[in-house]
């Protein structure tokens, strides 16, 4: 489980980064980039989807339930704090990047299971 939340955390990151970089001037910071609240909204989502990503069996649950969860923290985010920077848009972005993550991590690691077994398998004779 913690894995998955720090698998979260590190993408909500990484896709905060890049959400606010778009929308600030050049000028800026990384501090500045890291210290915003678009930055802190992403990894907050990133923590939340990676709980749900934990508890869920399906990927495309992961994928739909993260984009809800998207929206639902960024307009929450909104509703508090008053920065409108079209909370549901960015929310669903958000969330279908966190969504495409953990659905793509999932793949790869059944992937890998399933060719270890397979690998497995043959060492004991069995090619079919």
């Amino acid at each position: 489980m913690f894995q998955k939340i720090i698998i979260g955390i590190l993408s909500g990151f990484l896709i905060g980064l890049f959400v606010t970089s778009i929308f600030v001037s050049k000028e800026t910071t990384f501090l500045e980039l890291f210290l915003s609240k678009i930055t802190a909204t992403s990894i907050f989502t990133g923590a939340i989807c990676g709980i749900y990503a934990h508890k869920s069996k399906s990927k495309l649950k992961v994928f739909l339930v993260s984009i809800v969860i998207g929206i639902a923290i960024f307009y929450l985010k909104y509703i508090i704090t008053n920065h409108n920077y079209d909370p549901i848009t960015m929310g669903a972005f958000v969330g279908a990047m966190l969504g495409g993550t953990f659905a793509v991590i999932r793949k790869i690691t059944h992937s890998i299971k399933v060719y270890n077994r397979l690998q497995r398998h043959r060492k004991k004779g069995f090619t079919h």
